[in-house]
C-alpha cells in the first residue's frame, strides 16, 4: 500500500561468537533530515557471546526500540549483557538505549569520555558508564576488546572497537553505506552498492575526510589487520575487508576520474541552460554529468556531490537572481564548499545576467575561500559569446588533459 512501510530486521551470525542485528529502515527518506536516500539504510548492532557474559556493540534508532529488544532476545537474554560498547553517541546508533537499560540497569556502558555527557543529556538511565582511553584493552574471559579513538569521524567522541580473538573491527560510521542490501556481507558487491557507499561517505563524513584518512593510517600503524569489518550501516566486509578500506581512502582523497566533468547549474529562463548545452557540445568525448535546477526539474544534490567528489573538473553555472547567484546555486556551493572542501578541484564559473553582473564575484569568493581552484569564469549578458565559449571549453580541455 502506497505510503505504508514495514521495517524488517535480520539476525545473522557473522562469526562463531558475533551475531548481527540489522534493522532495515525503509521509512527514512532524508537521512539526518537532510540527505535524500530513497534507497533506505540499515542500522547494524552486534552481540559478542563469551563465557562470562555478552557484549553489545551499538544499538538502533529510537523508533525501532521495541523491534530491537525483540531481535536481541532471539540471541541472548538482555540481562546476560555485561557491557554495551558505544562507538558513537549519535541517536541512530544509541536510540534504543533507554529500552535496553530499562531491562538491564546493571550493564556497564563503554565509550570515549565525551560520550557519557552526550548520552546522559539525551537519555534517562542509571547504568554505570566506564570511560575508555585510546588503545585501552578490556579482557572478559575469552573476549578481548581494544578501543581505538578516531575523533571527528564524524563526531568528537567516535571510536572503533577491535575484537582480537576473531579479528572483527567494529567501525560504526566508517566504512558504512546507504541502501538495504539483500545480503549481509560483501560476497556479492556491485557498482551500485559502491555508489551508495561513496554517497554516504561524502554526505556524512565528507567534512571530516582528513580525520578519516588519519584514522585509516592509525589502524595500519598499530598493525590492526581486520578479518571482518563490521560497520553500523550497510554490508559487513568479510570476503575482502581491505577492499572497503581502499575505496574509502580513494573517495576521501577525492581521486578524480579522467575525463569526468560535473556541471551543476540553475536556469530560470533558459540563458544558462543554452550556454551549458553549448559547453557540452564542445566537450564531446568527455564524461559529462549534468545536474539541473530549473522550473521543470530538480536533481538530487546528494548525487551531484558524489559525482563532484570524483570529478576532474566542476562547472558551476547560475543566472543572476536579484543581485546574487540563484538560491539553488547558493545552497549547492555552500554544501560543496563544506563536503569536498580542501580537494582543490578545478572549477569553472559561468554567470548570466540581465541588468546586474555582481553574482559572479560572490560565487568566486565562496569557491576560493573553500579552497577550490577557479581556473576560469565567464560572465555574460543573456548569451555567451563565441569567444568566451571557446575560452571556457579550452580551459576545460586543458584540465582534462593534465
Amino acid at each position: 500500500m502506497v505510503g505504508i512501510f514495514m521495517p524488517s530486521y535480520l539476525v545473522k551470525d557473522v562469526t562463531d561468537t558475533v551475531t548481527l542485528l540489522r534493522l532495515n529502515d525503509d521509512e527514512v527518506r532524508y537521512f539526518e533530515a537532510n540527505w535524500h536516500i530513497p534507497e533506505g539504510i540499515t542500522y547494524n548492532s552486534y552481540v559478542i557471546k563469551g563465557k562470562d557474559g555478552a557484549v553489545l556493540v551499538d544499538l538502533w534508532k529510537a523508533r525501532y526500540s521495541a523491534l530491537f529488544m525483540e531481535a536481541l532476545r532471539k540471541i541472548v537474554d538482555p540481562s546476560e549483557i555485561r557491557y554495551v560498547v558505544v562507538n558513537h553517541a549519535e541517536p541512530d546508533h544509541t536510540g534504543a538505549l533507554e529500552a535496553f537499560t530499562a531491562e538491564n540497569p546493571k550493564a556497564t556502558l563503554l565509550g570515549f569520555p565525551i560520550a557519557e555527557g552526550l548520552l546522559r543529556a539525551k537519555y534517562s538511565f542509571s547504568n554505570p558508564f566506564k570511560p575508555v582511553k585510546n588503545d585501552e584493552v578490556l579482557s572478559l574471559s575469552n573476549i578481548t576488546l581494544k578501543f581505538i579513538y578516531t575523533p571527528w569521524v564524524h563526531w568528537p567522541e567516535t571510536m572503533m572497537t577491535f575484537y582480537e580473538q576473531e579479528g572483527v573491527l567494529f567501525t560504526c560510521d566508517a566504512f558504512g553505506s546507504y541502501s538495504i542490501p539483500d545480503q549481509i556481507d560483501d560476497y556479492s558487491v556491485d557498482k551500485k552498492y559502491e555508489r551508495y557507499s561513496e554517497k554516504y561517505l561524502v554526505t556524512v563524513i565528507g567534512s571530516y575526510r582528513e580525520n578519516l584518512l588519519r584514522s585509516i593510517d592509525k589502524l595500519e600503524q598499530e598493525g590492526i589487520e581486520p578479518k571482518v569489518i563490521a560497520p553500523s550501516h550497510g554490508l559487513i566486509w568479510r570476503n575482502k575487508p581491505h577492499r572497503i578500506i581502499d575505496l574509502y581512502r580513494k573517495w576521501a582523497r577525492g581521486e578524480p576520474e579522467q575525463e569526468k566533468v560535473v556541471i551543476i547549474y540553475a536556469s530560470m529562463y533558459g540563458s544558462i541552460e543554452k550556454a551549458i548545452n553549448r559547453v557540452k557540445e564542445g566537450l564531446r568525448g568527455a564524461n559529462v554529468i549534468t545536474y539541473a535546477f530549473t522550473d521543470t526539474e530538480r536533481d538530487d544534490l546528494e548525487e551531484a556531490l558524489t559525482d563532484a567528489n570524483e570529478a576532474k573538473a566542476i562547472i558551476i553555472a547560475s543566472p543572476t537572481y536579484e543581485t546574487g547567484p540563484h538560491p539553488s546555486i547558493v545552497q549547492a556551493v555552500d554544501i560543496l564548499s563544506t563536503k569536498i572542501k580542501g580537494l582543490k578541484k578545478p572549477v569553472i564559473l559561468l554567470t548570466s545576467y540581465g541588468w546586474s553582473s555582481t553574482a559572479d564575484k560572490k560565487n568566486l569568493k565562496v569557491m576560493e575561500d573553500a579552497g577550490f581552484n577557479v581556473v576560469a569564469q565567464a560572465t555574460f549578458k543573456e548569451k555567451i559569446p563565441d569567444n568566451e565559449l571557446d575560452r571556457i571549453v579550452s580551459s576545460l580541455r586543458s584540465v582534462l588533459e593534465s
